[in-house]
């Protein structure tokens, strides 16, 4: 389906999405031109059947409201490229309804908790330098293994406690640090590894994966005697956000920290203070165990 090729390229040249959220368009995508094939159906001869009784099929592998969703987006957007690359005469896929996800509150941990991690992984200065940064500015975890040295603003030989982050969609946006961050960058930049990345992998000319990462905060959170299933990068973003906004942090600073294109988005952490309130009522009220 070189139509389908054509419409990443446009994603990444054009719009600027993510190479995560192309690699997750293109998957979905194959997996469409597979049940086409199934049916021995041309891209041209699908119509809102076709569509139906595909997500038909993907209801009944049981996937989840939010991958279905996903898929759905993906085919209304290709479908409205191929319109206004005069393949189709109109969108088939315009129609579309994405199902209802559920309302699932982000998990985060404590302030206690994340005090436990850094404690824990103050051995390995890489790694602490990371979480704090991590914890500090909220980044995600692309973010956060993708920094470029040039991410580090400096005046002089000083360094501003801010850092420039490339976000979603290319968009740049100031990532606060802290002094106990800014002290453990300090620190880590001076027995870093040469290397274009602020936190290099295996090979100087590349940084850190996510996977890698990953895989080190599991192995802190098990000696810092955490659930290491608690314990992942979002989660932390997770807690910044939280721990912000039980702070008394206004919703739209707290957007443009985490670069939330939408205020939507961050709105999700109002549930966690809305239940977070609840339970302190029902906890302390002089009435509540009566």
């Amino acid at each position: 389906m070189s139509r389908a090729s054509d419409f990443l390229i446009k994603l990444q040249t054009e719009d600027g999405l993510s190479l995560n959220t192309i690699a997750s368009y293109g998957k979905d995508l194959e997996l469409f031109e597979k049940f086409l094939g199934e049916k021995k159906i041309a891209l041209k001869q699908v119509n809102p059947d076709v569509l139906k009784d595909y997500l038909f099929t993907l209801h009944q592998q049981k996937l989840k409201p939010a991958s279905i969703a996903r898929k759905i987006s993906c085919l209304k957007n290709f479908f409205k490229f191929l319109v206004n690359e005069n393949f189709l005469i109109s969108n088939p896929a315009s129609n579309l309804q994405a199902p209802k996800r559920e309302a699932k509150l982000p998990k985060f941990l404590s302030e206690e908790e994340i005090l436990k991690l850094l404690s824990e992984a103050e051995s390995d200065l890489r790694l602490v330098c990371m979480i704090e940064i991590l914890y500090a500015a909220g980044l995600r975890v692309t973010e956060l293994v993708s920094l470029p040295l040039s991410a580090i603003q400096r005046e002089g030989e000083t360094l501003r406690n801010y850092l420039l982050v490339k976000g979603k969609g290319g968009k740049e946006r100031i990532a606060p640090l802290n002094k106990a961050a800014i002290a453990k960058l300090i620190e880590f930049l001076k027995v870093r590894t040469e290397s274009p990345w602020l936190f290099a992998g295996h090979s100087p000319n590349k940084h850190l994966t996510r996977q890698g990462f990953h895989k080190m905060l599991k192995q802190v959170a098990i000696k810092a005697g955490l659930d290491p299933n608690r314990v992942h990068p979002h989660v932390i973003r997770h807690s910044f956000a939280t721990h912000l906004l039980n702070s008394g942090v206004d919703l739209r600073v707290l957007q443009e920290l985490l670069g939330h294109s939408d205020i939507s988005t961050t709105e999700i952490y109002t549930h966690i203070l809305d239940s977070k309130l609840k339970e302190l009522v029902f906890k302390h009220h002089p009435l509540a165990k009566i």
